[in-house]
């Protein structure tokens, strides 16, 4: 029964569409000339697998993984911020542009 978890997209099921992509792929590699349907229905029935064996097994996956994605966005951010370069990509962005815009214009030489 449906108890309204899990309705977005996720790590784990980010996981669980590569799984289902290397296991409809190995199909494929396979037996070549096996029913599209077969394979379809075989890819969803690994997906649903995966899924519930991943809530079980790992119930909070999804938690642990938003945190890692934080983590590893603010550090960047951080170092980002601190280095700097915030403040000097503008000025060389818009040196480029005009760069490109005259040397599409063949006006520097």
């Amino acid at each position: 029964m449906y108890n309204g978890e899990n309705i977005d997209f996720s790590f784990e099921y980010a996981v669980s569409i590569i799984v289902t992509l290397v296991v409809m792929s190995m199909l494929i590699k396979k037996n070549p000339s096996m029913n599209s349907a077969i394979i379809v229905i075989g890819g969803l029935a690994v997906a649903y697998v995966t899924l519930v064996i991943m809530n079980y097994l790992f119930p909070y996956i999804n938690q642990i993984a938003a945190n890692v994605y934080q983590y590893f966005v603010y550090s960047i951010m951080s170092n980002f911020n601190n280095l700097g370069y915030l403040h000097v990509w503008p000025p060389i962005l818009a040196v480029l542009i005009v760069f490109v815009v005259l040397l599409y214009n063949r006006n520097l030489g």
